[in-house]
């Protein structure tokens, strides 16, 4: 039974001994001249047979069996050193890379939100294909309209983003709030780690009620109790600090500082209350029920919005609802570049796993005289493929723990210089879900490497040792011809987006970003029309009176704006969408590099009570004024709105993003505007950056109040925009190096392994008049057709995964056709490197020595 002490093996020898010494007797007491240990021996039958069945039902064999083989895999690493480090370096660049892309892939878009059952949130829209609008905002009233007539939603809750001036000792400092109703709370599901938040009651009274990030909890409180209660003052007005969220929770904003009622900020009684159907300015966040579908939500919300519709009928109603779920909503934009990421890592994964299963054939035949002795003792296939699997095995757990410290070290230089707006990035570690990761791409890798080479040394062959199988020397050029069918894979898609990214770099921008700084100066609330307008003129003569600057001026966004609602020309109906509209002031076009092609640049004069004018851009004038002169030509936003006669057309300017086409620009003059918030641009005439702090003196100097800002350069800025283009072709590209630099390997490792097996022949040919160079030729000929027939079949998948690239290109075909030569050519060119040591290493021997060693 399990309970009693189970027998050792030297117990039960000594038992057999016993039993042969008494039957010995028994058979000497019966025959006296008969030889008894024999007979007894032959009376018992084989003794070692019957050991050796005992101790295999008593032991688990193929343990046995595995730590045996683990013994001998040490020995061989210690025989061959140079060769397990080969092995262990390149399956450790493989695994490690798999494991850094996969805890940022993790992290990003595999973990689950921070919220009670976050599969079931969704953000819900307005959207109208005809004025290209997909996730547009919503008004109050439709809100209410959505959330009483729909069956299919828990719950639904508006909110909307302010920004506000933090009062502190020095300058204030602008930060992000989110105003939210109280059912925010419980729809997400989400608690305070301190404190309380608002309940329905109070927002319903509009009390002036703070709960903070965990973030300004620590910076302003020191993260101590005693924040509750107290008193945080935004834009001049005292809000009571409630509650604390947690370190991880910013919903849903990546900046959000505060969360306040929507009832207590004083846009609430002035514009939101009584807002129009068409002051689509808030977000909504929807809880599906238990058991809903999204389908069948998205066909109720459809229905919502043609009955709205028809009820509501020249209120620009949204002619559709899209629903979009929480987590594809955070990470849509993201979720492309991080799935090819982690293909292109499995990509070089199986390049080095066929690197390696070259290596080992190669390796295996030099074993053949030590496998077929182990076969001709007994040992089956199966054992000896057990044991090229075994070292493996333990190759590949070196390399997956090498592996395991370069995805710690990779995925930390992923988050130093990755884009910062990836979501979630920072929350990416090397947690015990990325070590369970890399155990599985540890043995996947074991067996991938290992199961032809297994195959193959498990064959019986009693085989010279300088001449190899022909089925061997096959299966090596079929993994050579893979390699490089992989890495053309790899090295197109990074060709691809290497060549889109030097097409982004270089387009015309229509403005000139050398020697500009730009800054955003915040008045915010508290100042009248006439009052900004004149902060903003001061700042800019400030500016301009330093030495160094040539100009300064100042726009409502430099490089961010959005289209407006609808635009009206005059004479015809209402045009969806419209032109973006931006304020600016002091010489704009002369400081920003944009040329004025026509009419003029605003004067003094055009101020509020003059004749409202507008400058447009080139976009502009061919869009809505097609061969005609736009000069004198009035247009208007909406109803409300006065009219606007065009004055000037400016030159396009990429300021929607570099990688967009140019859309419908309006520039007025920021006397006949309002906004408290622009971006003072400044040309200089030397280094930008080292008149930063001298200019933010000057603007601070004109108000103390005016909020805290940074000053960055422009092409600073712009490559900041283009950081997510750079993140993925910088890692996609480096895997392609890494892949070529494997598959140079793996090609130069098996030619020098066919070099060294032809010995005996190339020496004969020499012998017999061969001349060097075309000993050369014929073995840079074998290895250069193996790469070319490889470069063929991976021409096939690079269409395929070319196709999956195109929504990340810019300016480039997914099949461009010289993308595609230069990446053969760069392939070739590297396995002409790669063949040109072994081949003249074939060129070298000397035919005297090859047959004398033979």
């Amino acid at each position: 039974m399990w309970w009693r002490k189970k027998r050792s093996f030297e117990d039960f020898r000594e038992e057999i001994e016993s039993h042969l010494a008494i039957e010995a007797d028994e058979i000497r007491d019966a025959q006296p001249h008969a030889d008894s240990d024999a007979a007894a021996r032959r009376a018992f039958g084989n003794v070692t047979a019957t050991q050796e069945n005992w101790y295999q039902h008593r032991h688990w064999m193929f343990l046995d069996h595995l730590i045996g083989n683990s013994k001998q895999a040490v020995r061989q690493m210690e025989k061959r050193p140079a060769f397990c480090m080969v092995v262990i370096l390149t399956l450790a660049l493989g695994i490690g890379a798999n494991s850094a892309i996969f805890s940022i892939v993790e992290a990003v878009l595999l973990r689950p939100l921070p919220y009670k059952d976050p599969g079931r949130l969704a953000m819900l829209f307005s959207g109208d294909p005809a004025r290209e609008l997909h996730e547009g905002r919503v008004s109050l009233l439709n809100f209410e309209d959505w959330k009483s007539q729909s069956r299919s939603f828990e719950d639904m809750t508006a909110f909307i983003g302010q920004t506000f001036l933090l009062g502190t000792n020095g300058p204030p400092e602008r930060l992000r709030s989110a105003r939210v109703a109280a059912n925010f709370w419980p729809l997400l599901g989400v608690e305070p780690v301190l404190g309380r938040v608002f309940t329905p009651e109070e927002e319903k009274r509009g009390e002036r009620l703070a709960v903070l990030s965990y973030q300004l909890w620590q910076e302003q409180f020191g993260g101590t109790k005693d924040a509750l209660g107290s008193n945080l003052i935004m834009d001049n007005r005292s809000y009571l600090v409630i509650g604390v969220m947690p370190p991880d929770f910013h919903f849903p904003f990546p900046d959000t500082k505060v969360w306040e009622p929507i009832t207590a900020h004083p846009y609430w009684t002035t514009r939101d209350r009584n807002g129009p159907r068409s002051e689509s300015i808030w977000m909504v966040l929807a809880r599906i029920k238990a058991g809903g579908s999204w389908p069948r939500a998205q066909e109720e919300m459809d229905g919502i919005a043609r009955r709205l519709r028809s009820e509501y009928p020249g209120n620009e109603m949204p002619a559709s609802i899209p629903i979009v779920p929480l987590d594809i909503q955070t990470t849509g934009k993201f979720r492309l570049s991080f799935w090819l990421l982690l293909g292109s890592v499995f990509l070089m994964l199986l390049i080095a796993c066929i690197n390696v299963a070259g290596l080992l054939l190669a390796r295996g035949s030099l074993r053949e005289r030590e496998f077929a002795i182990r076969r001709a003792l007994g040992a089956g296939r199966l054992r000896i493929a057990g044991q090229v699997l075994t070292e493996t095995l333990v190759l590949s757990t070196c390399g997956g723990l090498l592996g395991l410290l370069l995805a710690y070290i990779g995925a930390a230089a992923i988050q130093a210089y990755g884009p910062r707006n990836i979501p979630r990035l920072a929350e990416a570690r090397i947690d015990w879900l990325v070590v369970l990761f890399t155990a599985g791409v540890t043995v996947f890798t074991a067996l991938l490497a290992s199961v032809w080479p297994a195959f193959e040394c498990s064959k019986t062959r009693v085989a010279s040792r300088q001449w190899t199988s022909a089925s061997t020397r096959r299966a090596g050029d079929l993994l050579v011809v893979g390699e490089f069918a992989l890495a053309l894979v790899l090295v197109t898609s990074a060709t691809l987006l290497i060549h889109s990214f030097l097409r982004l770099r270089s387009v015309e921008l229509g403005f000139q970003p050398d020697h500009l700084l730009t800054m955003r100066v915040d008045l915010h609330v508290g100042k009248t029309n006439d009052q900004q307008a004149a902060y903003f003129e001061e700042a800019i003569g400030r500016v301009e009176a330093i030495p160094g600057v040539r100009s300064a001026a100042a726009i409502t966004g430099f490089l961010r704006t959005d289209p407006e609602d609808s635009v009206q020309i005059e004479g015809r109906p209402l045009q969806h969408p419209g032109p973006c509209d931006d304020l600016i002031a002091g010489p704009f076009f002369q400081t920003a590099g944009i040329p004025l092609i026509k009419g003029r640049a605003f004067l003094d004069r055009d101020r509020r009570g003059g004749l409202p004018v507008a400058i447009v851009n080139e976009t502009m004038a061919r869009s809505y004024w097609p061969g005609a002169d736009p000069i004198g030509k009035r247009f208007r936003f909406r109803d409300s709105m006065p009219w606007l006669t065009v004055v000037g057309v400016a030159g396009d300017m990429r300021r929607q993003g570099i990688d967009r086409q140019i859309a419908p620009q309006v520039f007025r003059p920021h006397r006949q505007g309002e906004d408290n918030m622009l971006d003072i641009i400044v040309r200089t005439s030397s280094e930008p950056m080292a008149l930063a702090s001298v200019i933010q003196k000057q603007i601070q100097g004109v108000d103390k109040n005016v909020a805290k800002f940074n000053i960055a350069t422009v092409t600073h800025e712009l490559g900041e925009e283009m950081g997510e283009r750079r993140f993925d072709t910088f890692l996609i590209g480096s895997f392609a190096i890494a892949s070529l630099f494997l598959s140079a390997l793996g090609i130069s490792g098996l030619l020098h392994h066919v070099v060294v097996q032809r010995t005996n022949e190339i020496g004969v040919r020499v012998a017999l008049g061969a001349r060097p160079g075309e000993v050369m030729a014929m073995v840079l000929r074998q290895g250069l057709s193996l790469a070319v027939i490889g470069a063929g079949i991976g021409l096939v998948g690079s269409i395929f995964v070319s196709g999956l690239l195109s929504k990340m290109l810019f300016e480039v075909a997914p099949t461009d056709p010289l993308t595609f030569g230069v990446s053969v050519l760069v392939l070739i060119v590297v396995a002409g490197v790669a063949c040109w040591a072994p081949s003249h290493r074939a060129a070298r021997i000397d035919p005297i020595a090859a047959l004398r060693h033979d």
